[in-house]
């Protein structure tokens, strides 16, 4: 009452104007937003397509058959249509004194309570004057229809029934009575055509029924007919749901007479239980238990027992928000268990996809959050799109992230989250509804393509247009005019036109070149996995080709990439490549071929795992060429291990000359086995190598070794110690240098090497002072 109090002093504000308006055919819009209708109810469902003085006399049936609406959209604007038949309509006018006649019916039909005029008034909002709804109700008395004390007016038979023994007394042919009646009761038609005398066909004893039964009135016993009007039930639902007297002819009645065929509401568990149950003449307690044997109970939904895709449905819709695959499936599972254990086998989700629920308009998917229940309609695709001005866009591509940020109060106003769920709401109007929009197609998300619209085309002319230009100044570029994400628009320009990017940068090639014959001669010449730069030029040179072959991205039109300092085929990896090559061409390894860093490491990570050495220095061997297997070999690497002190500085001839080993081996081979040795550290000495055990190396404890090896050492002699025990060349420059930067002290008198300096040639220095 709060709110219609508060719509009456609307109208008192306006009524001037309201009386200001000629006819009642006049601003419809004016009046009806005055009387409580939406702006969105006006324009969607009744402008344009029924009068105004057409539409205040109808009742609620009337308006969802002519508009095509809900039970309760038509309920709305049926109240708006009274109210401004009370305030506009004389109670003289005979259409407005039928309608509300038909109205007052309606309010005590199904009901054996007692009304004051005052509750009947206030209950079907009345506005017109008292003294016509006495005359209604006077006159529905004098009919016998209504009865009235000092308490109020109570129902006694507002339609006029006949009993069921006056119904078939009417019948005048006694063989038509006798096959109604016995057909009724249960009889089959064809056992009722074999009683009779003589007998007659199973078919022509139901062309007889249907017959009669088309011409039966509604009976008295039958208290259930609004119910057959309205909802599409058979014959056991109706009966598991009321108290009705079986036999009902009402029931039949509206099931075979051709004036009374129209759509009538489906029914499902949430129709029987929300709509069906406000039915006054419905036995609850019955409706619960009919409810218990046919539905599920699933979060406060009633779902068929044999409809499986219903049952996930309601799952779906429990989740308050976003929820994930995995959820769904522990849910579902959980639920199935309790209300239904019986069907876990049959209805296990062994092939379940979330798309077989989207496409069926139940959910909306968000790339980034997963999906939500919301029930998709084809009104609610049509007003996006009406909305957010998709008809704009032809032939081209857009990204939703684009519209979703052109059009956020849209977004807002139909609960769209992200740009992934406005993508998930369009692909399902256009595949569930067949809604289009120019030719609308769906790219990967959240792309749309329109008409005659090619991305990869559209995307190569926009490069061509701005090259040379920077990877990311180009994705910036695409996503303020097409919506794209930057990051994902990078990965699907690498993914697609990568032989168009070198070093983070775009350029198109001259695809002249491509289609000239210097091209395929250059192909065929191509026979290797991998070329040095040089050598791939030097093709080039000799065979007189066009200087454009050695463009970054004519090589990748060849198939090849280019590094830096060779070429490799497409679609090798460098480092695995280099791996595999090493291993088979060990012995054909060039210097040049140490000069590209991930050939280099390829090399390195091969000798740490002991699949390839450098047996002299610049010469490779494999393991199997070497004739050992990793086991012994790893046993002659403990052995060193295991002979030389913590600290110590060796080489191979060192080792042989202290019996450790007995090979003569190149220091290389050293250097190679002990990469993948964390205990051994290698220092290099000119061209070649020291090595120590468990210490970081360094040049003066290496220096202070060899004194100690060899006490009194001078530089010419150290030298000579160097190359006769360790195998290492230097010559005497090298020496000094090396001395000085180690920190040890170098006298010229003795030509020695000390440790620091002596305290005597400090003292005779002295001298001189």
């Amino acid at each position: 009452m709060k709110q219609v109090l508060k719509l009456m002093n609307i109208i008192d504000d306006h009524k001037e104007e309201i009386k200001a308006v000629h006819g009642i055919d006049g601003n419809s819009v004016y009046l009806l937003l005055n009387y409580g209708l939406s702006r969105t109810i006006i324009r969607d469902y009744i402008f344009g397509k029924v009068h105004l003085e057409d539409l205040l006399f109808m009742n609620c049936e009337q308006i969802m058959k002519t508009l095509d609406l809900s039970v309760y959209t038509a309920s709305k604007i049926m109240e708006a249509c009274r109210f401004a038949m009370h305030m506009l309509v004389e109670d003289t006018d005979l259409r407005k004194q039928e309608t509300l006649r038909k109205d007052v019916c309606d309010f005590f039909r199904g009901t054996n309570t007692i009304f004051p005029i005052e509750e009947i008034m206030e209950t079907m909002l009345w506005r017109s004057d008292e003294e016509l709804l006495k005359a209604i109700l006077d006159a529905l008395e004098d009919e016998d229809l209504l009865i009235h004390d000092e308490r109020g007016y109570k129902n006694k038979k507002i339609f006029v029934h006949k009993s069921l023994s006056e119904v078939l007394d009417a019948i005048p042919d006694i063989t038509a009575r006798t096959i109604v009646v016995e057909h009724l009761y249960g009889k089959t038609m064809e056992s009722i055509g074999l009683r009779l005398s003589p007998p007659i066909s199973r078919s022509r004893v139901g062309q007889i029924f249907h017959q009669e039964i088309d011409h039966f009135p509604v009976v008295k016993e039958d208290a259930y007919r609004d119910l057959l009007l309205h909802y599409d039930m058979d014959k056991e639902t109706f009966y598991a749901l009321t108290d009705a007297l079986e036999p009902t002819y009402g029931y039949l009645q509206e099931r075979y007479r051709p004036d009374l065929e129209g759509e009538k509401i489906p029914l499902n568990g949430n129709i029987l239980r929300c709509d069906v149950a406000k039915e006054w003449v419905v036995n609850t307690k019955k409706l619960k238990q009919y409810l218990s044997a046919h539905y599920l109970h699933v979060y406060d939904q009633w779902v068929d027992k044999e409809d499986r895709n219903g049952f996930l449905q309601a799952v779906c819709h429990s989740f308050d928000g976003y929820f994930q695959k995995a959820e769904i499936e522990k849910r579902y599972k959980k639920v199935l268990l309790a209300v239904c254990p019986e069907k876990q086998e049959e209805w296990a989700l062994h092939d379940f996809r979330l798309n077989a629920v989207l496409k069926q308009g139940y959910l909306v998917h968000s790339a980034k959050k997963g999906s939500r229940y919301r029930i998709v309609s084809r009104k609610l695709v049509q007003a996006i799109i009406r909305d957010t001005q998709l008809t704009q866009y032809q032939d081209t591509v857009v990204s939703t992230k684009k519209i979703f940020e052109d059009h956020r109060e849209v977004m807002e106003m139909y609960d769209i989250r992200d740009q992934y769920e406005l993508h998930s709401l369009l692909r399902t109007g256009k595949e569930r509804y067949q809604i289009d929009v120019n030719e609308m197609e769906f790219s990967r998300m959240p792309m749309l393509v329109f008409g005659k619209g090619n991305e990869n085309a559209i995307v190569k002319q926009e490069m061509q247009a701005c090259a040379p230009i920077d990877v990311d100044v180009f994705a910036r570029r695409m996503a303020n005019k097409y919506g794209y994400d930057i990051g994902s628009f990078q990965s699907y320009l690498r993914r697609n036109f990568n032989v168009y990017i070198e070093e983070n940068r775009i350029d198109i090639v001259d695809e002249t070149i491509l289609h000239s014959q210097d091209f395929q001669t250059m192909k065929k010449l191509l026979t290797k996995d991998f070329y040095f730069v040089e050598d791939y030029q030097k093709t080039i040179e000799e065979k007189h080709l066009n200087s454009q072959l050695m463009d970054a991205y004519v090589i990748r039109r060849l198939g090849y990439k280019l590094y830096a300092g060779y070429v490799l085929k497409e679609p090798y990896t460098p480092g695995r490549y280099f791996e595999q090559w090493i291993q088979e061409h060990a012995q054909d390894i060039q210097p040049r071929h140490k000069d590209i860093m991930t050939f280099q490491s390829a090399l390195e990570r091969l000798e740490k795992r002991l699949d390839v050495f450098e047996w002299t220095p610049g010469h490779y061997i494999t393991l199997k060429q070497l004739q050992m297997s990793k086991k012994d070999l790893k046993q002659y690497m403990e052995q060193i291990k295991n002979g030389v002190e913590n600290g110590q500085y060796f080489t191979q001839r060192s080792l042989k000359q202290l019996q450790i080993v007995s090979q003569q081996v190149a220091n290389s081979f050293y250097r190679s086995i002990f990469k993948s040795e964390a205990s051994i550290q290698m220092m290099a000495v000119l061209d070649d190598c020291v090595f120590v055990k468990n210490a970081q190396p360094h040049m003066r404890d290496f220096f202070l070794q060899l004194m100690h090896e060899q006490p009194g050492l001078t530089v010419n002699s150290c030298i000579t110690y160097l190359y006769q025990w360790y195998g290492i060349r230097v010559d005497r420059r090298y020496m000094l240098e090396h001395i000085i930067d180690a920190g040890l002290f170098y006298s010229l008198d003795t030509d020695r090497m000390y440790e620091s300096r002596p305290q005597a040639i400090f003292t005779q220095e002295r001298l001189f002072e």
